[in-house]
């Protein structure tokens, strides 16, 4: 009963120890998976940064120009205000009280522009204060610690195994210990096996899509600037050759009709003479784009919490996972440490069939003490139709022996 049991109990330790094998070639698989996904995070958190970066870029942008209206205008305007009246009233023959009202009412309203573009500005600035980014993303780091643990843990239950084969090799023979060191070749290739290879290229074709329109949109502002710039250079050359060219009746009556034609007036006043359109030509352009890279920021921050999100849940699916794993064969782990200390793996100590001739009741269960490796005697009850002759005798014996085996490992290591 001893040897027939024995031989059961190897060949449950040899299933175990091929299963181990499994386990971690498929744990590679994982691990390949979580490194895919942790670059794709990294990726998605480059372009966020890229985003920000270029949003912080316009803000100052943006900050110099407001900057400079605020200061333009509150040196030009009270010269050019002067000017424009004086003009009207040494000049214009008819309707001035009409135009100081005008006059007065257009730089009010010019003041109200320039107080308002500074509360937009800040609007957005608070705006984009509210998306408070961590240098170090806790919960990142937190994942790819838990898989570095369970890569660790896997990895141990492996090189146990192997030791247990090492120890057990005249036993289990010389054949498992070659098949647990042999790769398995069933995969061709392991981007393939998980259709990884397009999804490899698509990612990486939208991003390089999307840092491109984030650096052509970089561009685009510049090169707007530069175009405004020349192109109000050139307007106000021949808004200035044209104010000479018209009589003075002319500008009369232009004045009459828009105040805000006193800006024709500006080279009358020294303090004028930084042209706020050269200084900064394209402000509501700023504004635009401003808005246009906020939206980008917040669609790169989406993109990167939905894919921190997947290597949260590959991780918690493969500590689920792993942990019934380790729960089915750490105990291959206990055998390793114990297998050389033990003359032999299973052992009957005693079998007690004198309730089934002392009751003369064919039906009254027998009870097998047994032992395995460094296990306390573990008593087993078999059925009373299982004859002892019956090789399903030992087998039912081993097999309920080894699960009490395993209980008292589970117990010894939660405690």
């Amino acid at each position: 009963l001893s040897a027939a049991g024995e031989k059961y109990v190897n060949e449950e330790i040899k299933k175990s120890l091929l299963r181990v094998k499994q386990v971690k070639e498929k744990m590679e698989k994982e691990e390949e998976k979580h490194k895919y996904l942790m670059e794709e995070v990294r990726h998605s958190g480059d372009k966020k940064r890229l985003a920000r970066e270029t949003e912080q870029k316009l803000e100052e942008a943006e900050q110099q120009c407001r900057d400079l209206t605020k200061s333009f205008f509150g040196e030009c305007r009270p010269c050019l205000e002067d000017s424009c009246k004086a003009f009207f009233t040494s000049t214009c023959r008819r309707g001035y009280a009409s135009f100081v009202f005008k006059v007065e009412d257009f730089f009010r309203k010019m003041a109200s522009q320039v107080e308002a573009t500074g509360m937009n500005s800040d609007k957005l600035k608070s705006g984009s204060a509210e998306i408070k980014e961590d240098e170090t993303d806790v919960e990142l780091l937190q994942a790819d610690a838990a898989f570095t643990q369970l890569l660790s843990n896997i990895s141990d239950l492996y090189n146990h195994s192997i030791s247990l084969m090492t120890s057990l090799q005249h036993v289990l023979g010389p054949s498992l210990l070659e098949a647990s060191a042999s790769p398995d070749e069933s995969d061709d290739s392991l981007l393939k096996s998980w259709g990884l290879d397009h999804i490899l290229y698509s990612a990486f074709a939208f991003g390089k899509d999307v840092l491109q329109e984030l650096s052509s949109t970089v561009e685009d502002v510049f090169e707007e600037i530069q175009e405004a710039d020349e192109y109000f250079h050139h307007s106000n050359r021949e808004s200035l050759s044209s104010f000479g060219q018209h009589p003075n009746g002319y500008l009369c009556r232009t004045l009459r009709r828009q105040a805000s034609q006193c800006w024709q007036l500006q080279n009358l006043c020294e303090t004028c003479g930084n042209n706020l359109i050269k200084e900064c030509p394209q402000l509501q352009q700023l504004h635009s784009e401003m808005e246009e890279m906020h939206t980008l920021l917040n669609a790169s921050r989406l993109q990167y919490d939905d894919r921190l999100q997947l290597v949260h849940r590959h991780t918690v699916d493969t500590q689920r996972w792993l942990g019934d794993t380790r729960h089915k064969y750490g105990w291959i782990s206990w055998v390793a440490n114990v297998s050389k200390a033990q003359s032999s793996i299973f052992r009957v100590i005693a079998v007690n069939l004198q309730q089934q001739l002392r009751t003369n009741d064919p039906e009254a269960d027998s009870s097998v003490v047994v032992s395995i490796l460094d296990s306390a005697p573990l008593t087993v009850s078999v059925p009373a139709d299982l004859m002892v002759e019956d090789p399903a005798f030992v087998e039912y014996i081993a097999d309920h022996a080894l699960t009490l085996y395993k209980q008292q490992i589970s117990g010894k290591c939660s405690s």
